[in-house]
């Protein structure tokens, strides 16, 4: 007697069917476990691919030189503090060696407010530039015009707001002309840049350009440079970034053999530490769904067992009938797969439908792929066919005799 594999399903079924509130306690732990995984993987592979596209849309032939670089912890912090600040004079001699190679721009910053009348802006990204920082940044403007080389090299008092400040400052009319007071100096704005949005639910609007001359007349102190570099052919990213480190290095004055007392990033450099970041996130959120299918596995499998009690007879006369032990075990194999599919196919449905709403009412955006739900539906029948295999091989060795007896 062959196994009949839509007569197993069915019979799953009809056991699911027939006692529900048991059937979603057995289910639990598969449904937990598989839309979990699915709503994990759906959110990383969503940030994964927002961050990389944020990031590389920045220019992948730009990166960042400052005194501190990418740094990860506490201490590290506290050593590239002690580390000299970049100089405009430092920004000015990467400016000359590199030449015709890349654009430089160099630029501070200072959290400060920003007023226009009686309305008021606080803790405002006030970013000072000088050089190319038009190509460097990509910047676009859509009121008015950006600051000229003419604004930059005399200090004027100009500037360009950003979008979310613009509209916070002057609601529904154009500022280009106007002016704003920033920390009690008032500078004539130039122009409104195009909006760009938020990154993770931080805008990336809130801010106000100046002349960097103009900055450093505002601020009781000097503030560091940040320089940033956009080659002109990718291909030589690192070609050039050995030139800036060389020419720093001669100019700071560090000894052979010693490291860097600066720091250079780069869009990759980020990616990669958001990838890492990400992956050891993923892997411990499989762990703890690992656990649920587990679970739910063991109550499968003890559901199992007790179908097995249940239905001792109809096993014997199964046997009676012709069939072989390998029928009995796939029949029951069969069924426990179906049982972890079902909950598998909930925990998909699930999952996608909680990461869709997650990546709708927040900042975290998500990415359901097919890879993803193929995964989902591996998983639980795996889970079917490894905790199934023992109550499975337990009818089969019943012995035929002993489970017509059975009452």
């Amino acid at each position: 007697m062959a196994i009949d594999f839509r007569e197993s399903s069915g019979i799953a079924f009809a056991a699911l069917r027939a006692n529900k509130l048991r059937s979603l306690l057995t289910l639990l732990g598969t449904i937990i476990g598989v839309s979990a995984v699915i709503a994990v993987i759906s959110l990383v592979q969503g940030m994964n691919r927002y961050v990389s596209d944020r990031l590389l849309a920045e220019g992948s032939d730009v990166f960042w030189v400052d005194k501190y670089g990418l740094v990860l912890d506490e201490d590290a912090f506290r050593e590239a503090a002690k580390r000299p600040d970049i100089t405009e004079a430092d920004a000015d001699a990467v400016a000359d060696v590199l030449g015709g190679q890349a654009y430089v721009k160099s630029e501070a910053s200072a959290g400060l407010e920003v007023k226009a009348g009686s309305r008021k802006a606080q803790r405002i990204n006030v970013r000072g530039v000088a050089g190319d920082y038009q190509i460097v940044d990509a910047l676009e403007v859509s009121d008015g015009r950006a600051l000229a080389a003419l604004d930059v090299e005399r200090r004027r008092s100009v500037a360009v707001l950003g979008w979310e400040v613009a509209d916070q400052l002057f609601p529904g009319t154009d500022p280009a002309g106007r002016s704003v007071d920033v920390e009690g100096r008032r500078f004539e704005i130039a122009g409104v840049a195009k909006k760009k949005g938020s990154f993770f639910g931080e805008s990336q609007d809130r801010y106000v350009l100046v002349p960097l001359g103009a900055l450093q007349k505002l601020l009781p102190y000097e503030p560091g440079i940040t320089i940033g570099v956009k080659v002109r052919d990718a291909g030589r990213l690192q070609q050039v970034q050995d030139e800036v480190r060389a020419v720093l290095r001669a100019r700071r004055h560090v000894k052979v053999g010693a490291p860097d007392d600066f720091g250079i990033t780069t869009a990759e450099a980020f990616l990669d530490l958001w990838k890492s970041f990400t992956g050891t996130a993923f892997i411990v959120v499989v762990g703890v769904a690992g656990i649920s299918l587990v679970v739910g596995g063991i109550v499968i499998m003890n559901t199992m067992l007790v179908s097995v009690t249940e239905r001792t007879r109809e096993i014997g006369v199964r046997k009676a009938l012709g069939a072989r032990r390998r029928d009995v075990l796939l029949q029951f194999l069969v069924e426990a797969v179906t049982l972890s599919l079902v909950g598998g196919a909930i925990g998909v449905g699930l999952g996608v439908a909680l990461a869709l709403i997650i990546g709708a009412i927040s900042p975290l955006p998500s990415a359901v792929s097919g890879p993803a739900i193929l995964l989902g539906v591996a998983m639980s029948a795996l889970v079917g066919v490894f905790f199934g295999v023992y109550p499975a091989a337990r009818a089969a060795r019943l012995d035929p005799v002993d489970a017509l007896r059975y009452e």
